[in-house]
């Protein structure tokens, strides 16, 4: 579809922690660069050790944050991009003893580096207390929180941009006519976080991370969410097939086997696959539908009745 060649997926379930790993990375060679003042002096290595310290803590702590007020109920309906923000607040709250004790405490007071004070830096440093929290956490938090935003923007921009195709015209006959009148029910948090342009005829949704990739006949978006609320929510429309996917039961079109392993061939031609602790139930469900890959070879006498079935433009699958 084009929405599917337009839109970038992610090849593997730890892309985010891959990602965050790699931009710390970036972000520390960035630094060691530049040589920003860290209030002491120290050699190179020193340095590194305690820039290495400084975004390690910091990413982990900011991603923490994010996660759990996305598991809060009041938190968890807010647009992404005020999470982010939030977390990198309250992110910054907890940073701020810690990038105390790593600076003051560790690199000056317990390995001895000395302070480096400007000509016009007179007031007296602080011990550790409420004053010098307060204080490290208000050099802190603007930078914190810009420095989180701006790592967080991949998944933002994947969030808001949403390329799908045109939706189909409606005749005038249909559109004059009400719709019936139907009790709605709530729906779940990651299916009213789903574009309108999509639709709601699913296909397929993947796991990645704390997000969910949903696939529509009109295209697909990253939403927050968990496969076990996909299969809760959408009951006997579909079935999990593996630990990162859940299908749609009227989108499958015929199982694939080749030896052990099986896969789920989608109305989208998506191969998906089907973990070993679940074939059984899998095939079970779709099992009419089952197409065997078998290696060319020379076929036995006795089975060359079964072969040209197999071969014959009759001998296929008609879909569930």
């Amino acid at each position: 579809m084009v929405a599917d060649r337009l839109i970038a997926e992610p090849k593997a379930p730890w892309s985010m922690a891959l990602y965050l790993c790699g931009t710390g990375a970036a972000l520390w060679a960035l630094i060691m660069v530049l040589r920003p003042d860290p209030g002491f002096t120290a050699d190179w290595p020193w340095l590194a050790m305690f820039w290495a310290l400084q975004i390690g803590i910091g990413i982990a702590v900011l991603q923490g944050a994010l996660l759990l007020m996305r598991r809060l109920p009041k938190s968890a309906k807010w647009p992404l991009w005020l999470l982010v923000t939030v977390s990198g607040v309250l992110g910054s709250l907890v940073l701020a003893p810690l990038y105390w004790l790593i600076g003051e405490g560790l690199m000056q007071q317990a390995l001895g580096f000395p302070a480096t004070i400007d000509d016009d830096d007179v007031a007296p440093q602080l011990g550790f207390g409420l004053a010098a929290l307060v204080q490290e956490f208000s050099d802190i938090v603007g930078p914190v929180t810009a420095a989180w935003l701006l790592i967080s923007w991949p998944r933002l921009y994947s969030q808001t941009l949403l390329l799908v195709a045109a939706p189909p015209a409606v005749a005038p006959d249909q559109a004059l006519q009400p719709a019936p009148m139907l009790e709605e029910s709530p729906s779940p948090a990651w299916r009213a976080a789903l574009p309108r342009e999509l639709g709601d005829d699913l296909i397929a949704v993947s796991s990645e991370l704390q997000y969910l990739r949903v696939w529509t006949t009109r295209g697909n978006a990253l939403v927050l969410g968990s496969l076990q609320d996909v299969e809760e929510g959408e009951g006997a429309g579909g079935m999990r097939v593996h630990r990162s996917w859940w299908v749609s039961a009227r989108h499958v079109r015929s199982i694939r086997r080749s030896g052990d392993a099986a896969s789920c061939e989608l109305s989208d031609g998506r191969q998906v696959p089907v973990s070993r602790r679940r074939k059984a139930e899998v095939l079970a469900r779709f099992g009419d539908g089952a197409r065997y890959e078998i290696p060319a070879a020379t076929p036995p006498p006795s089975a060359g009745l079964v072969q040209n079935k197999r071969l014959s433009p009759t001998w296929r699958d008609t879909g569930l």
